[in-house]
């Protein structure tokens, strides 16, 4: 029914959940179905620290969750609408920053023209720099896309 990046989204939301659960000794039995005031209650607990974004999946997750194990999802909508307006207006300011543009080469080569490389502090900053964007730019062939991904012969452990 859903794509599996849908499925790894929603399977991290719901440990989540689970770890909300555990924290406040919250029993595995009353879980599902997931209480109004219960849910409500999480969620507000991730407002303010985490994106909207991340906080409307965990919504979405659950609301999955139930629909997939044949559950009752009897949230108050208005409730819910109303706790979802919270968490956009509690969302940090700091993680709505405008995208900063891409380093480039292009840049890199900037800081070749200004830098003296019969400096070696200049030579050491500018080989940090050219080390730092060619392990990043290349990241994905050094990381496991995900969990379920993971195959020893062919990734770190």
């Amino acid at each position: 029914v859903w794509a599996d990046s849908t499925k790894e989204l929603y399977s991290t939301s719901l440990l989540v959940f689970h770890v909300y659960c555990n924290i406040y000794d919250i029993p595995n039995m009353q879980h599902p179905p997931t209480s109004q005031n219960m849910l409500l209650a999480f969620l507000a607990s991730c407002a303010g620290a985490l994106l909207e974004s991340t906080i409307f999946n965990y919504a979405a997750a659950l609301k999955a969750w139930h629909m997939l194990h044949g559950l009752t999802w009897s949230i108050n909508k208005l409730e819910y609408r109303a706790l979802l307006e919270g968490v956009i207006r509690l969302t940090p300011t700091s993680s709505k920053q405008p995208k900063c543009s891409p380093f480039t080469v292009k840049i890199l080569e900037k800081f070749r023209e200004v830098m003296n490389l019969e400096d070696p502090c200049d030579v050491a900053i500018f080989a940090c720099l050219i080390l730092a964007f060619y392990c990043i730019a290349c990241l994905g062939k050094f990381t496991v896309p995900a969990i379920s991904k993971f195959n020893p012969a062919k990734h770190i452990s």
